[in-house]
């Protein structure tokens, strides 16, 4: 077999390879990503911070995940049915917007609207904290982000090559936060 016959069947199970993945990882309707912390606040103040949070004070950019330069709201970020234009470094913008809001127990979130390149893949995000007091003035912080993707081959791209990073960028964007709340 020749130098390029080989190369040639070495791509051939590359891709095979790669396709296989991205099918297998498509049997997960909707990736999601589920993170947790334990922060030393009581539930009550836990929530009363992260609710309104300022978002370019915990996005900051990771791999291609932009940075949130800035929102658009009018009054503090904490009612049911508020909504917001997030901007990003890249010039890109989303609509997010508040679902739920159960005081020191949990609030929900959808974004949707995306200008970036997300657009083509994801229909929206959905995301949702759940804080649940575990005593000795701490609490456990449940943060989950779901992608509800446009059809099949966006979600095998998302599961392939976009999950990772989101992990990633919400992970950061937690330990900013569990610094915030925990005493020095």
């Amino acid at each position: 077999m020749t130098t390029f016959g080989i190369t040639l069947l070495l791509v051939a199970i590359i891709i095979t390879g790669c396709i296989s993945t991205a099918i297998a990882q498509t049997n997960r309707r909707i990736p999601c990503v589920r993170i947790e912390a334990t922060v030393m606040a009581p539930a009550e103040k836990a929530f009363n911070y992260i609710v309104p949070i300022s978002l370019p004070h915990i996005f900051k950019r990771y791999k291609k995940l932009p940075a949130v330069i800035k929102t658009d709201e009018s009054e503090k970020w904490n009612k049911q049915g508020l909504s917001r234009t997030v901007y990003f470094e890249d010039g890109s913008t989303a609509k997010e917007s508040l679902l739920t809001v159960i005081p020191d127990q949990s609030f929900s979130y959808k974004i949707e609207n995306f200008t970036s390149q997300l657009r083509f893949l994801a229909k929206r995000v959905d995301g949702e904290w759940k804080f649940t007091d575990i005593g000795n003035g701490q609490t456990r912080i449940e943060w989950t982000y779901k992608i509800f993707p446009k059809h099949f081959i966006a979600r095998g791209i998302i599961n392939l090559f976009l999950i990772r990073d989101v992990r990633q960028l919400l992970e950061n964007a937690l330990m900013i936060i569990k610094a915030d709340l925990d005493p020095i």
